[in-house]
């Protein structure tokens, strides 16, 4: 044969064009080689709403509807900035049950009226300088009252008009709740039990046949967190598990049933009554129980969890809303130097997360049967009272969007990066890293298309935007692909 008669195969290019995503939403254990990605596997700051890339729901100054209608802003707490903990309540201020809301910090407990146009934040009488960490709403004697335990303090019961005072004799409260005629608590120093006190009486904690008591739990699930109820059943919240109290019409006798094992740790703030559903968070995930069983509700926020303390959470308008902090080691990979406080709502409709880094606020609380129905917290900045609002409020902070571990299903084969077109509504950095190797590009509304001329096995990308806000839409990707 002559050397001319040889034959050689040549190699190919295919092109593509793809949109990089779907903005699906968010799962840390997603995995996909091609395009597009449904789903990041990391996201901060951002929300997918329609399959766009846009804010998430954010806080802005809260304004109380007071009599005859108007909105007027709530008096910033600017010399209680510290305040630990926010509740909301009922009064009955001269004869007429009122809404207020309770400010709790190590120095004072204060109380602002919400329908009172001149009303200024007061000192609760009788109140003790400690942190409150639990309150319950009680009727007693045609008088609402406001119950609240905490930091090894008793019972601290405050009435509109005739002030407060700490029960005499009252056992160290971690945290109390009402359930049919009596009041129940968690003891701090006596973690095994539930205490209850006499019916109709929340003065009267003595142990008796016709007064108060105590019941045991078993111990198999751990020391007693806290205590929710819910239907026509108390349920007692341990480390590991729950307990299902019932009373009965007489309320002297009780049954007390375990219900749910097998998670990790239940952070004893983090359970929250989602319409006919308990939903709480452990160290291993999201769960809801349904009074007689338990089931993991997703697996998207465990990686979120699993370095979390301090963790709270609240239900508003068909989502689980949990704020939290880490253990000092950032859950974020990216720019990890900033202060490591999150917060996380999961849609219980759909199962989407929307995660906000940095919210700036702490104590969140539901003003239910109120004239505002808001979801209310602190800033931690100025101390002002803010409310979550559906859209999104303009703020500045770092978003941020990724997706990795794309080699377009052929692993072995060299791709190249020919082109990204992205609209968008505000300035943002687009990233590529091709085999470990970081290029950055910027797009605006003004600059939607950008050659990129970067080549490599496998590829990331990400989205960083410190716009105050922004709209993206589905990023397309030109490729070529050599065979």
């Amino acid at each position: 044969m002559r050397y001319d008669d040889k034959k050689y195969a040549l190699g190919s290019v295919t092109r593509r064009k793809t949109p990089l995503t779907d903005f699906g939403g968010y799962d840390p254990d997603y995995r996909e080689r091609s395009l597009p990605h449904r789903m990041c596997d990391e996201v901060f700051n951002f929300a997918f709403e329609r399959g766009k890339l846009t804010d998430p729901a954010s806080f802005a100054p809260f304004e109380r509807t007071c009599t005859g209608g108007t909105k007027v802003a709530v008096p910033p707490l600017t010399a209680f900035r510290n305040a630990d903990n926010i509740f909301a309540g009922k009064l009955k201020i001269d004869g007429v049950t009122r809404d207020v809301l309770f400010s709790s910090d190590a120095q004072s407990l204060r109380y602002l009226v919400l329908d009172d146009e001149d009303a200024t934040w007061q000192t609760a009488s009788g109140s003790l300088p400690v942190t409150y960490v639990s309150a319950v709403n009680y009727v007693f004697d045609d008088d609402d009252l406001m119950l609240f335990g905490g930091n090894g303090q008793g019972v601290f019961i405050f009435s509109g008009s005739e002030g407060g005072e700490t029960v005499a004799g009252a056992l160290p409260i971690r945290a109390i709740c009402s359930y049919r005629e009596r009041v129940f608590a968690v003891v701090e120093t006596q973690r095994p039990c539930v205490w209850f006190s006499d019916t109709f009486d929340p003065y009267d904690w003595s142990v008796s046949l016709d007064a108060g008591g105590y019941i045991y739990t078993d111990g198999a699930a751990g020391k007693v967190q806290s205590i929710v109820q819910m239907g026509d059943h108390l349920f007692i919240v341990c480390e590991y598990g729950l307990y299902r109290l019932t009373a009965y019409a007489d309320q002297a006798s009780f049954t007390l049933k375990r219900i749910g094992s097998d998670t990790g740790r239940i952070f004893a703030n983090g359970v929250a009554v989602c319409n006919d559903a308990l939903v709480f968070a452990a160290k291993d995930g999201i769960y809801g129980c349904d009074g007689y069983g338990v089931d993991k509700l997703t697996d998207r926020a465990d990686k979120l969890l699993a370095k979390a303390k301090d963790l709270s959470a609240v239900y508003w308008r068909g989502k689980y809303i949990a704020e939290f902090t880490d253990d000092g080691e950032s859950v974020f990979r990216h720019d990890a130097g900033q202060e490591n406080n999150a917060m996380f709502s999961l849609d219980l409709d759909d199962g989407g997360i929307d995660i906000v880094r940095k919210p700036d606020v702490r104590g969140l609380t539901v003003l239910r049967g109120s004239a505002d129905n808001a979801l209310i917290a602190r800033s931690t900045e100025d101390g002002t009272v803010l409310a979550a609002s559906e859209k999104s409020v303009p703020n500045v902070k770092l978003a941020y969007w990724h997706i990795g571990g794309v080699d377009f299903d052929l692993p072995c084969a060299k791709k190249r990066i020919v082109e990204i077109e992205c609209r968008t509504s505000a300035p943002l950095t687009l990233g590529v890293v091709a085999d470990g190797t970081k290029h950055e590009y910027a797009f605006s509304p003004a600059v939607s298309r950008r050659l990129i001329g970067v080549a490599g096995r496998e590829f990331e990308f990400y989205i960083v935007s410190r716009a105050p806000t922004i709209t993206v839409c589905p990023p397309l990707v030109t490729v070529d692909i050599e065979r």
